[in-house]
């Protein structure tokens, strides 16, 4: 018994005293990078048991407070279309929309943007869209929809 306590103390010993980079070292995010993962919604539209659209959003205006005082909600959008041939939102004949309202700004980011990276994704497959709409000062629930003519939809929901 004796011996299997000693031999549990070296062990345990060597290895507290062991270098604390392992794989913690790839979880190291800055605040704005994690803060961006909390609001963060994901979802896909399916077609014939296969995913056809994958559909992301991070709320900025919870990640970022000068953007919370634009008087906007402001998204970044990720759109992939797994079998089309150009990624743009309008080609592929979908809309967006924010509890039923049309984006009044809607603009392409280029994967590379240092403004917004540290809120990407590390893939290059779809694109990017930085996304805004009226405030809507008084609904702290938001329905950020997805959504072709075909009746396709895609519904990310968020809370102020």
């Amino acid at each position: 018994m004796y011996k299997f306590l000693f031999l549990l103390v070296i062990s345990l010993t060597f290895v507290s005293c062991t270098p604390k980079n392992s794989a913690f070292r790839f979880f190291d995010k800055s605040l704005e990078e994690t803060k961006a993962v909390k609001y963060t919604k994901k979802t896909d539209i399916v077609k014939d048991k296969e995913v056809d659209t994958i559909f992301m959003a991070t709320h900025l205006n919870m990640v970022d407070p000068k953007i919370d005082k634009t008087k906007k909600e402001q998204f970044l959008v990720f759109t992939y279309f797994t079998k089309a041939q150009t990624q743009d939102i309008e080609s592929n004949g979908y809309k967006l929309f924010l509890n039923q309202q049309e984006p009044v700004f809607l603009e392409k980011v280029e994967n590379n943007d240092e403004k917004y990276k540290n809120y990407m994704l590390k893939n290059h497959w779809g694109t990017y869209y930085i996304v805004e709409f009226e405030n809507l000062n008084d609904i702290k629930n938001f329905s950020l929809v997805l959504q072709n003519e075909e009746s396709s939809k895609a519904t990310l929901s968020f809370v102020k």
